[in-house]
């Protein structure tokens, strides 16, 4: 009781204190021109289309009832000015204060003066559409520009005949005043939510690398008005524990506006809703409809996108910055709607960890992994269903990669696993649920086993025979037992000799070309480029959702792109564009110079900006197409069906003049042993062998040879080192493990000397120095120049941790 009458009473008394700062500086209520009113980004919401139309309609219908206590709009001037503009019409200020609520006295003000409102914008912009001149003003509640900020804002808030506020203005809001400690602006905002939205939000801010991430996005005003994020699905998305790749998503948003806008924090408040309406899921680089559209938007004598970015010399810079965009521009909506997309594959991902879930299924599924069937230095790579490849990598990449076709497995299969099917297309009929497929989920299972993978539940899945079952169920489904009698021996031997014959199946063999991504027509329209997949589409791609299918595409250009690239697109957004033998992706920082990082290590400049390696460098000459790439991997496909039929295909082999050496990071075995093939920037996963149609992988021993040392990982907190464990020097693939978990929880890895380090290069590192110590700063902690490792020894180096360039890697020889 006490807590809550001291609740009461503080909320009294802040509402006491507003009321009285309000009374203060009223001074009274005019009728001013509609031409003379001007609202400020700080004190009004993004201009709504929607919601101006929706306030013309009833105008027309009920006419502008600008006479009623609530709806005057308030706004606020200086004594001086009033003063002028109270001379400058024959008014006194009694004339203000005590005129009648049906007749309030006209206030004309100085020709170059305008009046600075704190809402009612909208209210406003539909009222200059429907009233005529004659009748242009409106209802003014006049205050003295000295009240308190607190007044303004309570003032600003208030609305009436409009619509309710998006939940992202809500947090924007929430967020504004906690970090500014005003707990009962906090708390009137948290009021605007239901209690399911309450406790989503409480969730959220539970959970601080998604809270910093999505208050990273806080400046880019236009991003949070509008259905996009949404606190009712906030318990649901959070329970996914999809945490690495939700805030991968969230940082590369942050990096394709901050590429857009020059990461201008001023230019990112001034971006209004309905430019990221117009500028989401387009594809300026890939696509020419895109950009003619977005040009013709750009140049409009209103200039409807960025229309509070009035300089010149700013617009063609942000112009040329979206022309780079290589991939589609992505936004909170675009994020919520592509976690529909792999909902099922994570339910899949799931069923194969045994309860109960604890941290992300990143880190479950790495828990998991237990390097059976793995052969050291290289990662395991599905080319097709049934065919395997070996590309040279560290245990980080066999787990990483290894998880990421166990997620393109689910997307290619999960009609067929859980209860779940892909979007009804308007010509066709509805999808049939289907039930799940034993045989499906043994396929999974036994994939899962051969990237090094193993859990109870894949050790039940691989033990059942499903096709024992199936050919059971067959027979008793078309001879029920009711109807018919077997010889029991003769039932059994039909079953064993289906059940062979289907084990045996093996996939036909397929002349190939990789999938466009670019046609010479309309392409994928806008409504179809996020969210779960339409039919025709998922019938159509999953035939080629494999990594090496993914990366294995140029910046080709077309007048419209396909679902093939708007599926590459949402994957790299979740995913990344990391590569097996490349340094991991950096941690979540400040503002990269490029968006999506630059994975070449170039500088800045004006090249294309794709998918996720940032600025594109020059072409780099192609390399000749090896055998396999010539004959197993020339896939010959149908053009995309539904919404792509009217489409000539553009020729995939004919890359853009800027077309990316990124790009050229396919998954693409080759026998030719390329004199620069060690270079980083030949980052391709290339396997220099073809002996055999299939790859035996073993687990290696290992250096068993080497004595026995432990070594020591310390993270800097708080002005000291702490041990956080020691591990065995007899296992350096435990070492990088341990720092890889490190890296992906956004913590920097360096020497005791300050020297970067990358988790592949941590063993040879610290065992060189002597030190057998890694020093692991967490980001919060990363003004590294500040920071002293260890008392006398010195300082990370630099800004930001340099990390250590990998040494050359040989080619691996494999079998294929």
């Amino acid at each position: 009781m006490n807590m809550r009458y001291d609740i009461q009473y503080h909320a009294t008394e802040q509402e006491r204190k507003l009321a009285e700062d309000r009374e203060e500086n009223f001074r009274g209520t005019a009728c001013i021109s509609l031409r003379k009113l001007i609202f400020k980004p700080e004190f009004s919401r993004d201009v709504d289309k929607k919601n101006i139309d929706r306030l013309k309609r009833i105008f027309a219908r009920q006419g502008c009832l600008r006479l009623s206590p609530s709806n005057h709009v308030p706004a606020i001037m200086t004594e001086q000015d009033l003063k002028v503009a109270l001379q400058h019409s024959g008014r006194t200020l009694e004339d203000l204060l005590n005129s009648a609520q049906d007749a309030p006295p006209k206030l004309t003000l100085p020709p170059n003066y305008m009046l600075e409102c704190l809402h009612g914008q909208h209210r406003i912009l539909a009222a200059l559409e429907i009233l005529t001149p004659k009748e242009e003003w409106w209802t003014v509640d006049l205050y003295l520009s000295a009240m308190s900020p607190e007044a303004k804002a309570a003032l600003s808030e208030e609305y009436s005949n409009s619509l309710n506020f998006a939940d992202g203005e809500i947090y924007g809001k929430i967020r504004d005043y906690q970090r500014r400690n005003k707990p009962f602006a906090e708390r009137r905002w948290r009021a605007y939510l239901s209690k399911g939205k309450q406790k989503g939000l409480g969730q959220l801010l539970r959970r601080e690398r998604y809270k910093e991430a999505f208050d990273t996005l806080l400046v880019v005003r236009g991003l949070w008005p509008g259905p996009g994020f949404s606190l009712g699905n906030m318990q649901e998305i959070l329970a996914m524990r999809f945490d690495e790749e939700i805030l991968h998503y969230l940082d590369h948003i942050w990096k394709v506006w901050s590429c857009i806008l020059a990461q201008d924090t001023d230019l990112m408040r001034k971006t209004d809703r309905f430019t990221v309406e117009a500028l989401q899921l387009r594809a300026p680089l890939a696509s020419g409809n895109d950009l003619s559209e977005l040009k013709t938007l750009f140049d409009s004598s209103s200039s409807k996108l960025f229309p509070e970015i009035r300089e010149e010399e700013k617009r063609r810079s942000i112009w040329n910055n979206i022309t780079t965009i290589a991939c589609l521009i992505p936004s909170l909506y675009t994020l919520f709607e592509d976690l529909k997309l792999l909902s099922p594959c994570v339910k899949v991902i799931k069923a194969l960890i045994e309860p109960p879930f604890k941290g992300s299924l990143h880190d479950m599924m790495e828990q998991q992994f237990s390097g059976a069937n793995q052969t050291p230095g290289a990662v395991v790579m599905q080319d097709t269903e049934t065919v395997f490849n070996m590309y040279k990598g560290s245990v980080t990449d066999q787990i990483e990669f290894g998880y990421r076709q166990l997620y393109l497995f689910a997307l290619r299969h999960f009609p067929r696993m859980i209860g779940e099917c892909p979007k009804k297309e308007k010509d066709r009929p509805k999808p049939t649920i289907e039930e799940p497929d034993p045989v499906t989920w043994y396929r999974f299972a036994l994939l899962a086993d051969r990237l090094g993978f193993d859990s109870e539940v894949i050790r039940q899945l691989k033990a059942d025979d499903p096709y024992r079952a199936e050919a059971r169920n067959f027979l008793l489904k078309h001879n029920p037992p009711e109807l018919y009698t077997f010889d029991q021996q003769l039932f059994e031997e039909c079953v064993e000799q289906m059940a062979r014959t289907r084990a045996a199946v093996v996939e036909k063999a397929r002349q190939y070309i990789k999938p466009p991504v670019v046609v010479d027509g309309p392409g994928e329209p806008l409504p179809r480029r996020c969210g779960r997949f339409f039919q025709a589409a998922y019938e159509y791609e999953r035939n080629y959702l494999f990594l090496d299918v993914l990366y294995d595409a140029t910046d080709a250009r077309g007048k419209g792109i396909t679902s093939f690239f708007v599926r590459r697109s949402t994957y790299f957004a979740f995913f990344g564009r990391r590569v097996p033998g490349a340094t991991a992706e950096a941690p979540r920082g400040r503002p990269p110079r490029n968006p999506e990082g630059n994975m070449t290590g170039e500088g800045d400049g004006a090249p294309p900006h794709n998918a996720e390696s940032g600025p594109v460098p020059p072409q780099a000459p192609a390399a000749e197409p090896s055998a396999r790439k010539r004959a197993g991997r020339d896939r010959r496909t149908p053009p995309p069906p539904s919404s792509q039929e009217q489409m000539a295909l553009v020729p995939t082999s004919q890359a853009s003049e800027n077309s990316s050496s990124q790009e050229q990071m396919a998954l693409v075995p080759t026998s030719q042993e390329s004199e620069n093939s060690s270079s980083q920037e030949q980052m391709a996963l290339v396997p220099t062998s073809q002996e055999s149609e299939n790859v035996d992988t073993h687990l290696g021993e290992g250096d068993m040879d080497l004595p026995r040392r432990r070594i020591v990982f310390q993270v800097y907190q708080r002005g000291g080192l702490q041990d956080q464990g020691r591990l065995s020097y007899s296992d350096p693939s435990h070492v990088e493990r341990v720092a890889a978990k490190y890296v992906r929880k956004r913590m920097y890895l360096a020497t005791t000397k300050g020297r970067g380090l990358t988790p592949e290069g941590c063993y040879d590192a610290v065992v060189g120095d002597g030190t057998y110590t890694v020093v692991v700063v967490p980001h919060e902690e990363a003004e590294i120049n500040k920071l002293l490792i260890a008392s006398g020894v010195g300082s990370v180096a630099k800004n930001e941790p340099q990390h250590a360039t990998p040494e050359p890697k040989k080619r691996m020889i494999t079998e294929r």
